[in-house]
């Protein structure tokens, strides 16, 4: 049995280089109409305020499917919730009629993730799933 010893090669420095354009960004496919930015940051929020208690489900009924706005008509509210503000956004098109948004919410006590997917069905954007992290 022999024992081959490493050579020890000397620590390079390494310093990344910018690259544009490498975090997610809201890039429409040719010939989609998309939501804008602050509208889906709106939406998030106040989907968020569903869930919290402050807000009812009925005041956001027009932008969610059915199934998603029966399960939350009657959350267990989460307190925990209550004052939370957007940290960040990211929102990809995965065909020409679904979006799929990742945001970050800052809550009084700890920072969440919320996942939505969003689907355009008779020719406005509705919440088809909803996730909180």
């Amino acid at each position: 049995m022999s024992i081959h010893a490493l050579k020890a090669v000397p620590e390079q420095s390494w310093t990344p280089t910018e690259q544009p354009g490498r975090h997610l960004r809201l890039v429409p496919p040719p010939g989609q109409d998309v939501p804008d930015q602050r509208w889906m940051e709106r939406l998030t929020l106040n989907l968020v305020e569903v869930l919290a208690g402050e807000r009812s489900a009925t005041t956001l009924v027009r932008w969610l499917s059915p199934v998603v706005y029966q399960a939350l008509r009657s959350p267990q509210n989460d307190p925990r919730l209550k004052g939370s503000t957007m940290i960040s956004l990211r929102a990809q098109p995965l065909s020409a009629d679904s979006i799929e948004i990742a945001a970050v919410i800052g809550c009084p006590r700890r920072t969440r993730a919320i996942a939505l997917r969003l689907a355009r069905r008779h020719d406005r954007w509705r919440v088809v799933c909803l996730g909180v992290l």
